[in-house]
């Protein structure tokens, strides 16, 4: 049953997967190793509005800070996102979240519906840098 599911949704249009998930979408960022800045306990929110394809609302929640946005979403190929933004009043003010749903049979099994990479940065300066890895866990059926 399990691996049935996990075929129907390999490859599958990201936002019809975020719209089956509980509102608003919780993304957990895992740091990447390769960054020198220290990781602090990030967690970001994810709302999709419906009258908007294109629009998106993103609040970070880092310790006692909170930061939140407007962002644009961009569906590439089947099964790929890109979400652009930026928060006002932070160091790296860019930021780029790409998901997709091709994600691996290990990662399916630890409970993951959706995979990407976070970058942030200073797209004025021209500094992208790969700080996080992003997950969405699926709701259990």
């Amino acid at each position: 049953m399990v691996q049935l599911y996990y075929y129907e949704n390999l490859g599958a249009e990201c936002r019809k997967l975020l719209a089956k998930t509980d509102y608003p979408v919780k993304i957990l960022l895992f740091p990447y190793e390769g960054w020198a800045a220290s990781a602090l306990r990030v967690t970001w929110t994810l709302k999709l509005h419906k009258w908007s394809r294109s629009r998106c609302k993103v609040a970070e929640k880092c310790g006692s800070r909170m930061a939140s946005t407007v962002a644009k979403v961009t569906e590439f190929a089947k099964g790929y996102m890109s979400i652009r933004g930026r928060f006002k009043g932070v160091k790296d003010p860019d930021f780029e979240l790409c998901l997709t749903s091709h994600v691996s049979n290990a990662d399916f099994r630890d409970g993951y519906l959706l995979t990407g990479t976070l970058e942030r940065g200073d797209r004025s300066e021209g500094r992208m840098e790969l700080t996080h890895f992003a997950m969405v866990r699926r709701d259990p059926y």
